[in-house]
């Protein structure tokens, strides 16, 4: 063996060489550390996340975290303690490419992991849920058509407050009539005394017989027809057989306005918009069942009904829903009587009659008029939802030849298999329904939303203590790594003045788009 030597220089200067080359690959770790860190803390917040509750994602389409994990209590230290889990090292395949002979190149400790903030469910009175499922629907409906809906609504809404509730004018016109025929029998009475004191007429003997009011039978016929059609179960007049029709309760445990609920720490700046309300009606139709479209894994059969009446049973909600749909129909109905001039003109003409009686009165006449339009308007309503809950369409509003009864033909709203006629072009029972959702006050839809699905989740034996106020939609935390150096712990040359490396991030995840 041949004996070598090296000078002092040299091995001074192969030290520093060894010492820059540590360093080098040294910081090189460090910022490789850094971007190592801040990937385990996105993994782990994205595993949290991961954890959604199934049942409302396949039946609803929305992804929430349970903070209580199925349990009765809610509590963000089960979160905390699943993100320090999943931030733990473990035997997966990027630790073990991150061992070099047997030494963790990039070994890291959790060292703090503090909760920023989060948000549930029901927070903002709701708004927050129904912002998310605005975006969660957004792509469906693009603003152009809901302009087009929007307009609709609002002309809808208009009719409805203008001509709905006829009940009143109906009242009224019987109140006319009998006005007419009382002033009719006076100035008849004042006549007959007149001739007698005249001398055209000995005495009064044949008064009775000549003070009886022509005949208004037609007219009263029409107006007792309306008051007995509407003193009828609206349910029972649409549906005429209700042995289908649940009438047990929904199962509601506690109101969601009325129990104290959880509330989340982050305070978003919401939109409140009649687009999102447009987007959430697009997505009430594509989760949600109603008459027309029951979903059979769900618990409600009636859930759009439930949201719009908010009652304890499917057959009041169905029934709430219905007469609402019948009024916004008499309405509509209304107007196309109103600008129709042969209907008008047969309305005319029977009231009449009482203008005749009230001695040309024609505020009394007009009131009669009125009546009589009211009468025929909800006569031809009560087909036109015996149609819509068949499945047909019906227009907002009607022209003439998709009118169904004829004045003389009222009494045939009292068939339950008389409907009116099909039309071609209209609106669903979905699409009347969804207009009368649009005007009901956001908080009051979101609870209502979110009991429809708490009442289905809690029919899951596993997810039985489940509530909507435990659902987490947006999470943030502050996470805090510790390292240790590697390479310049062989630095020999002078004292180290390296130490522990420590890396924070602050992450966020939503479940909103």
């Amino acid at each position: 063996m041949r004996k070598g030597s090296i000078t002092p220089f040299c091995a001074l200067s192969l030290m520093l060489v060894a010492s820059l080359l540590l360093a080098l690959l040294e910081s090189a770790r460090f910022y490789g550390l850094e971007r190592y860190a801040l990937m385990k803390a996105d993994a782990a917040m994205d595993s949290v996340c991961a954890e959604y509750q199934p049942y409302l994602w396949q039946q609803y389409g929305l992804l929430f975290l349970d903070g209580a994990y199925g349990t009765e209590e809610f509590s963000m230290g089960y979160v905390m303690e699943q993100m320090g889990h999943y931030m733990e090292p473990n035997d997966t395949l990027g630790d073990r490419i991150t061992n070099w002979l047997g030494v963790d190149l990039f070994r890291l400790e959790k060292e703090e992991i503090l909760l920023a903030g989060y948000a549930l469910a029901t927070d903002d009175d709701g708004n927050l849920f129904l912002n998310y499922i605005a975006q969660r629907t957004k792509e469906s409906m693009p603003l152009g058509m809901a302009e087009d809906l929007l307009v609709q609504y609002r002309q809808s809404a208009a009719l409805e407050k203008e001509y709905g509730g006829m009940e009143g004018a109906i009242t009224k016109a019987k109140e006319a009539v009998g006005q007419a025929k009382a002033e009719w029998v006076a100035r008849r009475e004042e006549q007959i005394k007149q001739e007698i004191e005249n001398g055209k007429r000995q005495d009064m003997t044949e008064q009775e017989e000549v003070i009886q009011p022509p005949d208004t039978s037609i007219i009263d016929n029409l107006l007792d027809l309306a008051q007995q059609l509407r003193s009828e179960s609206t349910l029972r007049l649409i549906l005429g057989d209700l042995s289908d029709v649940p009438s047990d309760s929904c199962g509601l445990r506690e109101s969601m306005h009325s129990r104290k609920k959880h509330e989340g720490t982050m305070y978003l700046n919401l939109d409140k918009d009649w687009y999102q309300k447009l987007l959430v009606m697009s997505y009430l139709e594509s989760y949600f069942s109603d008459y027309i479209s029951p979903k059979e894994e769900h618990l409600l059969r009636y859930e759009m009904e439930y949201v719009l009446c908010g009652k304890q049973t499917e057959m009041e909600n169905l029934d709430g829903t219905l007469d609402r749909i019948l009024l916004q129909r008499e309405a509509a109905n209304m107007v196309h009587i109103l600008a129709d001039s042969k209907k008008m003109m047969q309305i005319e003409e029977l009231a009449s009659l009482v203008a005749m009686l009230a001695g040309g009165n024609y505020g009394i006449a007009k009131a009669v008029e009125i009546g009589i339009a009211g009468v025929w308007a909800y006569a031809e309503s009560v087909l036109d939802v015996r149609a819509l809950v068949r499945g047909e369409k019906i227009p907002l509003i009607k022209q003439e030849n998709e009118w169904t009864l004829g004045l003389d033909e009222l009494h045939r709203a009292w068939d339950k298999n008389m409907k009116a006629k099909m039309c071609m072009e209209g609106l669903t029972y979905t699409d009347y329904l969804k207009q009368l959702l649009f005007f009901t006050d956001n908080q009051k839809m979101a609870y209502r939303m979110l009991e429809v699905m708490e009442m289905g989740m809690q029919t899951q034996k596993e997810y039985e203590n489940c509530r909507m106020d435990h659902m987490i939609v947006m999470l943030r935390f502050k996470v805090r790594f510790k390292g240790s150096p590697v390479f310049s712990e062989l630095i020999t040359a002078g004292e180290s003045c390296w130490g522990n490396y420590f890396f924070s991030k602050e992450i966020e995840r939503s479940y909103v788009p």
